[in-house]
């Protein structure tokens, strides 16, 4: 539960720097930074990062297990306030259990809805990565292109 937990701080991050929106600079915003072309490579470690290209692949998977818990049913949405509340507004403990509508004495029940939170997530993100979405090319045995009989 500890890397769900990760995985969704990750998510939170990544939203909270780039948001929803992606976008690559204009090749003339760079030529104007640069004073000329940016350069290419260099010393290790000193690449220069793409600003705005959206979020990592990860975050972008959590941001869709989150959508679709939402669209799922009511518990869904219930589940899906309060991944906004506990990761993206990092709200306290008390302000996430009056979004959800829990009483304030129930903390028990909270951390039963924290973990039923990170359980469908699990879930949602083993589905998106399913076997059908594991490779990208399909593995059929190969043919021979020419028919042994016809050479004859």
């Amino acid at each position: 539960m500890k890397d769900v937990d990760r995985l969704m701080r990750h998510w939170a991050e990544q939203r909270a720097q780039l948001g929803l929106q992606a976008g690559l600079g204009s090749q003339m915003g760079s030529i104007m930074e640069w004073k000329g072309a940016a350069p290419r490579g260099g010393a290790s470690g000193s690449r220069i990062l793409l600003g705005g290209a959206g979020l990592d692949h990860a975050a972008a998977e959590v941001d869709a297990a989150v959508a679709e818990l939402e669209r799922r049913d009511k518990r869904g949405e219930v589940l899906a306030t309060l991944a906004r509340f506990r990761y993206l507004h990092n709200a306290t403990i008390r302000e996430q259990m009056r979004v959800v509508g829990l009483a304030e004495d129930a903390e028990r029940t909270y951390w039963n809805w924290v973990k039923a939170l990170h359980l469908q997530v699990i879930r949602i993100l083993m589905g998106r990565a399913g076997p059908n979405r594991m490779h990208t090319v399909r593995r059929v045995g190969m043919r021979r292109a020419c028919a042994e009989g016809a050479s004859k």
